[in-house]
């Protein structure tokens, strides 16, 4: 497995930008690591498990860090924790039908702090919470996966189900 746990780093000298490190998704300093912009927590993830994993496949199943543990104790028949949020993906690798996540939850200390929740391919972002900010933005990410045109105005019933799933987070 070969994966990473966020998106690329913009301190310590690095340049995201002119190395296209988090393409097709914006990387720089607010966008790539420690940011729940798709540049920060959408990060690429290769199987290979040779004789099960079907050579070439490619899925576009959404997972999240969350999920690994859950697999890894599908795959060696480890009992699973209680208490853990994650669904395994073990049936995608088998090129078998997959359970779905009703939603997706992020939390970061960063940036003032930031939430996100992902239903589908909707994306509402919160950021700077923690200094009194309650304005989700919401992204399409089939039509927008930059995240630049907000779309929350236009869909208060997600918004409203956001809030919901935050309420209870």
């Amino acid at each position: 497995i070969f994966t990473s746990d966020n998106g690329p780093a913009w301190n310590g000298g690095t340049d995201p930008s002119w190395f296209g490190s988090a393409e097709p998704f914006r990387g720089e300093q607010g966008y790539g690591k420690a940011s729940v912009n798709e540049g920060g927590i959408r990060v690429p993830f290769i199987a290979s498990w040779p004789g099960v994993i079907k050579e070439g496949s490619v899925s576009d199943h959404i997972s999240a860090f969350w999920d690994v543990m859950p697999t890894l104790c599908g795959i060696t028949g480890a009992e699973m924790p209680p208490g853990t949020d994650g669904i395994s993906f073990l049936s995608e690798l088998l090129g078998k039908k997959q359970p779905q996540h009703d939603y997706l939850y992020w939390e970061f200390p960063e940036y003032g702090g930031q939430q996100a929740v992902m239903i589908g391919k909707m994306k509402a972002i919160r950021k700077q919470m923690h200094n009194g900010n309650e304005v989700f933005e919401l992204y399409d990410l089939d039509a927008d996966p930059r995240e630049m045109n907000d779309i929350a105005a236009e869909n208060p019933e997600v918004i409203a189900r956001v809030r919901e799933i935050v309420s209870k987070e």
